[in-house]
């Protein structure tokens, strides 16, 4: 079967047979709909390459400077002064200036930006310009995480100022300031990259990149064991055969991403916390790592269990025990009926699982789930559907993935705190919204990781998900490929190629 997907997609795909030698050619699963940094979603790997913030990370995850060489912070954490380099230029040769983050920020604060990546710029009270190479923002409330929220790239004023940002052309031809200039894009099969020969951070020694979209790491092995990719994020069960295969490389790449079932509190059943604790108490964790994942992954008990913010020693409540699970739906009432489903006041407790399709990984999850939810009288049902042709928000529940190398305020606020942007399973919990806003605005880092205590204690006591996984990715490469460090990886195993203008071939 897999060969023949492979036979399909080599007709429809772009083909390039063996890679030239002043070309690597990256498998990447995601594309952004628009090449735009305001507009990330945090699952391509493009935006990076082409466009630059003021700060940016290094292997380790600090902080390095970027488009800013140095910075001051006011004590109150309020008042931020950048000095900028006066040696970038935008890849179609206009000098950047401090008009330039200017214009991005305030463009972030417009209410007809439709961005998700607002929400880490909405403390912004002033900008201000105090020459082409100096800049002052202000804030109404310290954010501890805007130094990570500007390594976000910025977008140049010249040729978007007095454009609707949310349909600019710009999107689909970007000028940025990253390495990489955009030459050619065919959305939903490649697009090619050249060295950007300005590039203040140093030589660009990757001339040319290919960026090949394919969706599945299975197919991306292949592809790469046939030399039409350089370097791909390969599935789980082709490892052995890459590491035993003298002409490749093989990293296993440690990420934050974690895979979780999400609850629509919306559902008659689901927002019942008795039924929520005995869902969680039902899923077998241990054995998706061991069976599903190759143990490539770790259980996942909760959101920021590989940050810095890392609750130590903290243990979930919710163990495998399918006798608990049975005891809290019979609290919530629920009974036995005559096809062994539980019922109540004559409904049967049913829900539907759904996940994309294009994601055979999540798929596999949701058929356990359901296998797992079936065994203790819950009747689920998996559906899969295309990303994008289903409403998250109206489903009953989501496979879904989050997780961030970053900040953990990045991956938390806006999924966890009532109405946010990404809440969509319509969670509420007071304590929850409260401890998430002290540690958003609160300087002292011990102050800020109680605080995610808080959260990660209250979150378990009134679970919107089933925590299940994290997952870590192996990236294989051709030998010939030098250059390629490791990186701790985002959603997704974004950020692998973080560095790929210090990559040779």
């Amino acid at each position: 079967m897999l060969r023949i997907l492979f036979t399909i997609f080599s007709l429809f795909a772009f083909s390039f047979a063996k890679s030239p030698q002043n070309t690597i050619i990256i498998a990447v699963e995601n594309e952004p709909l628009r090449l735009n940094p305001l507009f990330s979603e945090d699952h391509d790997s493009a935006l990076a390459l082409i466009f630059s913030g003021l700060t940016r990370f290094d292997e380790n995850m600090n902080i390095r400077p970027d488009l800013a060489k140095s910075w001051t912070i006011s004590k109150d954490g309020l008042v931020y002064e950048f000095d900028l380099r006066d040696d970038v230029f935008w890849h179609d040769g206009v000098k950047f200036s401090a008009e330039d983050v200017e214009f991005t920020l305030k463009s972030l604060l417009d209410k007809r930006l439709n961005a998700p990546t607002k929400v880490n710029f909405k403390d912004i009270k002033d900008v201000e310009i105090l020459s082409d190479t100096k800049i002052k923002i202000t804030l109404s409330r310290p954010f501890p995480a805007f130094l990570d929220a500007l390594s976000m790239g910025m977008i140049p004023k010249h040729i978007l100022q007095n454009k609707d940002l949310n349909k600019a052309s710009f999107n689909q031809k970007p000028i940025g300031t990253g390495a990489f200039k955009v030459k050619a894009w065919k959305q939903g099969q490649y697009m090619e990259l050249v060295a950007n020969e300005n590039f203040h951070l140093g030589e660009v020694k990757s001339k040319k990149l290919i960026l090949k979209l394919i969706k599945d790491t299975k197919i991306a092995a292949l592809e790469l064991k046939s030399l039409n990719v350089d370097v791909a994020l390969i599935d789980f069960e082709s490892v052995n055969d890459f590491k035993n295969d003298k002409n490749f490389t093989v990293l296993m790449e440690k990420s934050a991403d974690y895979r979780a079932l999400m609850f629509n509190f919306n559902n008659e059943f689901l927002k019942d916390l008795n039924v929520r604790k005995a869902l969680n108490h039902a899923v077998n964790k241990e054995l998706i790592v061991k069976n599903l994942l190759h143990n490539i992954a770790v259980v996942a008990n909760e959101p920021l269990q590989r940050s810095w913010a890392a609750y130590e020693g903290f243990k979930s409540q919710y163990n495998y025990d399918t006798k608990k699970a049975n005891e809290y739906l019979q609290k919530a009432g629920f009974v036995k009926n005559a096809d062994n489903f539980y019922e109540k006041d004559g409904k049967v407790l049913e829900f539907e699982l759904y996940a994309m399709s294009n994601d055979p990984l999540r798929v596999a999850l949701v058929n356990i789930l359901v296998s797992d939810f079936n065994k203790i009288g819950v009747k689920a049902k998996g559906v899969a559907k295309p990303a994008g042709s289903f409403d998250y928000t109206k489903v009953d529940a989501f496979l879904v993935g989050w997780g961030s190398p970053y900040d953990p305020d990045f991956h938390t606020y806006r999924v966890f705190t009532s109405n946010a942007d990404w809440n969509f399973g319509s969670y509420s919990d007071k304590k929850v919204d409260e401890s998430l806003l002290k540690a958003r605005n609160t300087l002292d880092k011990k102050l800020r990781k109680k605080e995610y205590q808080t959260f990660i204690k209250s979150l378990d006591e009134n679970p919107p998900f089933v925590f299940i996984a994290y997952i870590d990715y192996p990236l294989a490469f051709n030998k010939n490929i030098k250059g390629i460090k490791t990186y701790t990886l985002g959603h997704h195993g974004v950020g692998f190629a973080y560095n790929a203008w210090e990559w040779s071939k």
